[in-house]
């Protein structure tokens, strides 16, 4: 639905038809460094969008293996797409994959940043045969220096019961290198943070929101601002199913044949081994925070009070198809398409947005749910089934996040 363009955003889609982005650039940082509260305009919101889709495309088109993956193979001539193409055009979806050809400047921004990242991962964390985020972390941190670990978010509970653990982590530093690997039980030196920004994936997402309901006035002003990545925010309707499956079985039982519960949710990937914290699994409540009813209801008794934190939120999406997820997960993503065409394996496109006027939905990225988060699974389980190489260029994506938030002003 078309809106009035306010005087800011007449301004700056001035300035950006006149292609004086450095312009652009300042004038949004000042408006929100005066008023944070401007980040609910809906042209700086799709300004934000833009600006950091083409900071992704900037960072990606270094990345070797993602730049092969977009090549298309053509029997008789080669491929004479430029780089910013061919990376647009297979990991971007929707009518974005033709911003490859906006030229922006780089990132107006110092590399030296402060702000740090507290990542909070998703349902079963730690429980599949790879860690989101594994490689990318460590590579930023060493690169750029900037700070990054991991709450040690219980893999398994309801969202209000992981408060304790991302609080811990805002208030004290209590977390994980952002490259647990095997060593998942070692923490890193609880140095309390200062100013963090959160950035939740899959659960991570519905755990940060509400963290941050029932306890905004312990970190509210020490949060700069929330991102979701493929985030459950509304739910899924898988977890509905699953719900629906366990909800009347005996709450023991289910503990105690754990790995056969995980082998249901996903079948031969998941790992066995020493469980942490296993008096704290609590599946059917950790299944029912995600069902469509329970983060409905949430919604719909916070989602003012969310928007009154003033907090940005970053919702990035995911979307695939059935022939481009792992084959186990085939019947779910066709499940899905009957609400949502552009599912992304686990949350349709609108349960992985927040609807409120402080969130912008930044970008839907071509990949399904694993794709955007994990490294390539272990080769024994890539011939098992296509799809577990996991090509998006995550590094790309989360340098580009880092660099959008210091040039807005967001985060130092």
């Amino acid at each position: 639905m078309p809106y009035t363009l306010s005087p800011l955003a007449k301004e700056l889609k001035h300035l950006e038809q006149q292609g004086d982005y450095l312009a652009v650039i300042a004038l949004v940082k000042s408006q929100l460094e005066a008023n944070k509260r401007t980040f609910a305009d809906p042209y700086i919101k799709e300004w934000i969008g833009r600006r950091w889709r083409n900071l992704f495309l900037q960072e990606a088109i270094h990345d070797k293996r993602a730049l092969k993956v977009a090549s298309k193979k053509l029997a008789m001539a080669k491929d004479k797409r430029s780089a910013p193409q061919k990376i647009a055009e297979r990991f971007l979806k929707g009518d974005h994959h033709v911003e490859w050809a906006v030229d922006m400047p780089a990132a107006q921004i110092s590399q030296d940043l402060a702000t740090t990242l507290i990542f909070c991962p998703g349902f079963i964390n730690g429980l599949l045969p790879a860690h989101a985020f594994a490689e990318e972390f460590p590579a930023i941190e060493a690169e750029y220096g900037w700070k990054i670990f991991q709450a040690d978010a219980h893999p398994m509970r309801g969202c209000e019961a992981n408060h304790s653990d991302i609080l811990q982590a805002i208030i004290d530093g209590k977390g994980f290198l952002s490259n647990p690997g095997a060593a998942s039980d070692q923490f890193r030196p609880s140095v309390p943070p200062e100013d963090v920004f959160l950035m939740g994936y899959s659960k991570g997402a519905p755990d940060i929101l509400s963290t941050l309901v029932h306890h905004h006035q312990a970190i509210g002003q020490r949060v700069r601002c929330v991102v979701t990545w493929a985030g459950a925010i509304g739910g899924s309707y898988m977890a509905d199913n699953f719900y629906e499956l366990i909800k009347n079985a005996d709450t023991d039982l289910l503990t105690s044949r754990l790995h056969d519960f995980l082998q249901l949710l996903v079948p031969s990937l998941t790992r066995k081994g020493s469980l942490r914290r296993l008096a704290e699994y609590d599946i059917k409540g950790g299944v029912h925070s995600l069902t469509t009813s329970a983060r409905n209801e949430f919604y719909k008794n916070y989602h003012g009070l969310l928007d009154d934190l003033n907090i940005p939120v970053l919702n990035f999406t995911a979307a695939t198809t059935a022939l481009e997820v792992p084959t186990f997960q085939m019947a779910d993503c066709l499940n899905l398409t009957r609400y949502d065409g552009n599912n992304d394996m686990q949350v349709t496109q609108e349960q992985a947005k927040l609807k409120i006027p402080m969130a912008a939905h930044v970008a839907m990225l071509h990949g399904h749910h694993w794709d955007v988060s994990y490294p390539p699974f272990p080769k024994a389980l890539r011939m098992t089934s296509p799809n577990l190489d996991h090509p998006f260029p995550r590094k790309a994506a989360i340098v580009a996040i880092f660099k959008l938030l210091a040039e807005l002003g967001l985060i130092d």
